[in-house]
């Protein structure tokens, strides 16, 4: 993504696929995302560290990439005679499997978020999970194999989406409802994700519901209002990156943001004198992990997946990368327990994206982000 996370190069006609959720720079470690309609794509799809041989991993680019080397490949190597070879990429990889004879896919296993999860199954560009091989299926959030039939792809890991305030504005928002209320909107503005529209509508659809419900989304009678109050949010900084969420608040431009937990919870420290609050209602993303059709390697593949499925690999990893597993039986490290979900009751309160929905009205629902960021 994210993210998405991430960002999105689309037209009306066509919803593509999400992009970079961490653009590698040193202390601005947050989402690169490309506008909705935005005409410019970003350049190289993957880029692949290593020879052909051993088990090909394509991971999100930038700094989700470095942490997964930092928090994964080591834990597999040092136990698996199998090598790891990573590639990065983002809004070109299912159009390389896609491109690719089907017997000879260009990598071997893929992360896909739920847009990607979604399109690729639609084109069969992954093979059905051999579930024998899973053995650290059981231990899964029952709610994530809910939201999302697991039979192409595993749900490992993912982030909800945060509030990120200035500390010394009049503003403390704890809820996304809290964004239309009058300090908000008396403050000097908000920034959001236009690359990954369907997060800020589903954050302004929570605000707008009982408790915290995002069922508006699935009406699409409701469209038109939920675009509105992310318009009334007095939206001053429509993001096509995390750089330009980071250098809004540096100019003064916005007092608050949406934005990805992954890509804050570690680097909040470093943006002097801003915090972020997870509202306990929110939306966000996760990743089903997916074998890629094709492949010769399937029994690796798998074991490499049931490898990010357990529990003491996810726990190592979440000190290096802020994320939230799928696991039942993780350990956060102290900073993150209280965020981020451990039972399926704490994952309700996610509200995830539902594609099935989305890709009908994705067209309409992209220009009207456009639209309303053009004349804004």
């Amino acid at each position: 993504m994210a993210a998405d996370p991430d960002g999105v190069a689309e037209t009306s006609e066509t919803v593509s696929e999400p992009v970079d959720r961490s653009p590698t720079t040193s202390r601005r470690r947050l989402l690169s995302a490309t506008a909705v309609g935005s005409a410019t794509a970003l350049a190289g799809c993957a880029e692949l560290l290593g020879s052909e041989s051993g088990l090909r991993v394509m991971v999100w680019s930038g700094n989700y990439a470095d942490r997964f080397e930092e928090g994964l490949v080591s834990q597999w190597e040092a136990e698996h005679d199998t090598d790891i070879h990573i590639e990065r990429g983002w809004d070109g990889v299912l159009e390389q499997i896609r491109n690719a004879p089907e017997d000879d896919p260009p990598f071997d296993v893929t992360v896909a978020e739920g847009n990607f999860y979604y399109y690729g199954r639609q084109d069969d560009l992954f093979e059905p999970i051999d579930r024998d091989n899973i053995s650290n299926e059981d231990e899964i959030m029952d709610f994530f194999t809910e939201i999302r039939d697991p039979e192409y792809g595993m749900p490992v890991d993912g982030a909800p989406c945060t509030i990120i305030h200035r500390e010394d504005a009049d503003v403390d928002p704890e809820t996304w409802a809290d964004l239309s209320g009058d300090a908000v909107a008396d403050s000097e503005g908000v920034g959001i994700d236009t690359g990954f529209w369907w997060y800020p509508m589903y954050a302004a659809a929570l605000g707008m519901g009982e408790e915290g419900d995002a069922e508006a989304m699935y009406d699409d009678d409701n469209h038109e209002e939920i675009l509105e109050a992310v318009e009334d949010w007095g939206v001053d900084e429509w993001a096509s990156s995390g750089e330009d969420i980071w250098q809004a608040f540096d100019n003064g431009v916005i007092d608050v943001a949406q934005w990805y937990y992954d890509q804050t919870a570690y680097d909040i420290d470093d943006e002097e004198g801003l915090t972020h609050t997870m509202p306990e209602q929110t939306t966000g993303w996760i990743n089903n992990w997916c074998v890629v059709r094709g492949t010769d390697r399937q029994d690796e593949a798998e074991e490499f997946i049931d490898f990010l499925l357990d529990a003491e690999v996810q726990s190592a990893w979440a000190k290096d990368h802020p994320m939230m597993f799928s696991n039942e039986n993780i350990e956060y490290p102290a900073e993150l327990e209280a965020d981020l979900p451990t039972t399926n009751e704490e994952a309700k309160n996610i509200a995830f994206p539902d594609w099935s929905f989305l890709s009908d009205h994705a067209g309409e629902l992209s220009e009207a982000f456009d639209s309303m960021q053009h004349s804004s």
